[in-house]
């Protein structure tokens, strides 16, 4: 597997020329425009998200898994996996997309992906999720209960009857005070 991370990726969206002026921005110098789709827009990441499926369109869900400017890229077998980089920078070549190369990682058998860990056998917990858990004091009041149990849902997946198991601190916050 590869670990990818797009650089800049909603810099790369060519706002449309009518939509330009609605970005407008005063400075002391005068009144600008963006050109290009800048971070802090309302559907920034949606219309990032939608980029990246349409040009991964043939990859997505074989050799290719995104989520807006992370990628993880999977390889049956070794022998294939350059084959599948390749077809994958090809398509980052093509339309002028680039990658931070400080958070890319090539050929490893696991690694982070959207706050787990995936490898080989497939998707993981996060140990570090874990040990937060673990080091968590008793909740003593309503909002700590609720960090708790925050918590505790990002790893539900891995938890055998983990509703039955967190039942007692959903109780104990629909009770009124």
């Amino acid at each position: 597997m590869s670990f990818l991370d797009a650089y800049q990726g909603y810099h790369h969206i060519a706002m449309e020329e009518t939509d330009q002026e609605k970005t407008a921005f005063i400075t002391p110098k005068g009144t600008y425009c963006y050109k290009r789709m800048p971070f802090g827009l309302k559907n920034v990441g949606a219309t990032y998200q939608r980029l990246v499926m349409k040009r991964f369109q043939h990859e997505i869900g074989k050799t290719v898994e995104a989520y807006i400017d992370d990628m993880v890229i999977k390889s049956k077998a070794k022998a294939m996996h350059e084959d599948d980089l390749r077809s994958v920078f090809n398509i980052l070549r093509r339309y002028k997309l680039k990658l931070n190369a400080s958070k890319c990682s090539f050929g490893i058998s696991s690694g982070k992906f959207l706050g787990y860990i995936i490898t080989q056998r497939g998707i993981e917990a996060n140990p570090d999720q874990i040990q937060a858990i673990q080091k968590v004091d008793r909740p003593s009041s309503r909002k700590e209960v609720q960090r708790l149990t925050g918590m505790l849902a990002a790893l539900n997946r891995f938890l055998s009857r983990s509703s039955d198991k967190c039942r007692p601190m959903l109780l104990a916050l629909k009770k009124k005070g």
